[in-house]
């Protein structure tokens, strides 16, 4: 397994950034005056007091001391809104107060002759300060530094993904909503015409179909996706209750391998495609008209879900026009296409050929999750 820095970090990055970056100072802080014991060797000492119980005693009391001073100069800097003054404040006591720990521990521990002379405390205070613990303390401030606008980028970041995220779902859920009153009033007019004709069975079976789309779509709610089998499925009922609207005036043929049915494509994907041919070609014709629904391999990873029929008779631009782009169903697939897969899908409609019109739909190519059958009995 290839450990990285991230995988070591991994545990760190999922805590509060303040505690991270107060353990990551922590961590400098042992590997600094570790350094500076190991460099303390060789500089000269009383006899007797070089040993590794006064070694260990010195590093123990000045490591303890540079924490907590380090601490404290960090503290100002974990806060956005304090002062600037504050923040210098900090550094300096840090570079004056880490010197003099250094010195006393050192004294105490190594050299006692250090602290029974003020000259040479002050002298060797002033030679810590310019060459060993002051340099130390600015070295450490800005690592500490440049790790903490790291976090606070990372977070920025994050911040800003997540109300990318939310945006995009608000949104989405926007143009979803959108989708079921605009399908329940069509099929309700459709209805409502039944009952007109006096045609009560075929109204009644018309509901018996419009409930259960209207449960599946409850169903599947959570999930912006939905596989090319389940909106076969869903499709299926909406044609039901067009076909007694119109009865032996659409005819669909699904040619869909089944290696596609379970990729994932945007909910209502098939739906809006059927009914745009039953509005513009299959409610003005009053011969036959045949849908021819297909999937294919597209280049790059993609494939293609068309919707093919004839009975088009373009009357001029106008009408073509229209029928690439009029109702909501339509309009809504585009945009639900494009939040969806980041604009790496595509929805285009045309005229093809004679008296046909085809709408092309272009995704990346994903599995859905699998539905919960035992719902679909229960």
């Amino acid at each position: 397994m290839k450990i990285t820095l991230d995988t070591l970090t991994a545990p760190l990055q999922r805590l509060d950034p303040v505690l991270q970056i107060r353990l990551w100072a922590v961590a400098l802080i042992l590997a600094l005056t570790l350094t500076d014991t190991l460099g303390a060797l060789s500089m000269p000492r009383a006899d007797g007091l070089g040993d590794k119980p006064h070694i260990l005693a010195h590093f123990s009391v000045y490591t303890l001391s540079s924490l907590a001073v380090c601490q404290l100069i960090l503290t100002p800097f974990l806060h956005t809104g304090t002062p600037v003054v504050w923040r210098w404040l900090a550094v300096i006591f840090g570079v004056l107060a880490n010197p003099a720990v250094e010195v006393t521990s050192y004294g105490i521990f190594m050299v006692p002759d250090i602290l029974s002379s003020t000259t040479r405390f002050w002298n060797t205070y002033l030679f810590s300060a310019l060459a060993t613990a002051g340099p130390r303390v600015i070295l450490w401030l800005a690592l500490m530094l440049v790790l903490l606008h790291q976090i606070r980028r990372r977070q920025e970041e994050a911040r800003v993904r997540g109300l990318e995220i939310s945006f995009t779902r608000a949104r989405l859920a926007r143009l979803e909503t959108q989708i079921n009153p605009h399908f329940l009033f069509n099929a309700l007019n459709t209805i409502s015409a039944l009952v007109t004709l006096e045609r009560k069975s075929d109204a009644v079976d018309a509901v018996a179909s419009l409930g259960e789309l209207l449960r599946r779509s409850l169903k599947h709610s959570a999930s912006p996706l939905a596989s090319i089998a389940d909106e076969i499925e869903s499709t299926e009922l909406y044609l039901q209750i067009e076909a007694l609207r119109f009865p032996d005036r659409l005819t669909v043929v699904w040619n869909i391998p089944d290696r596609y049915l379970n990729v994932a494509i945007p909910r209502f994907t098939l739906q809006p495609l059927l009914e745009n041919v039953v509005k513009h070609s299959v409610a003005r014709s009053v011969t036959l008209v045949t849908a021819t629904v297909e999937v294919a391999d597209a280049p790059g990873s993609k494939c293609c879900i068309s919707v093919r029929n004839d009975g088009y008779v373009p009357a001029g631009p106008e009408v073509c026009d229209d029928m690439a782009s009029d109702g909501i169903g339509i309009a809504n697939l585009k945009q639900r296409t494009e939040i969806l897969f980041s604009g790496a899908g595509e929805l285009t409609c045309g005229p093809l050929g004679e008296n046909q019109f085809e709408c092309q739909l272009t995704i990346p190519v994903s599995r859905a999750e699998p539905s919960d059958s035992s719902e679909d009995h229960a």
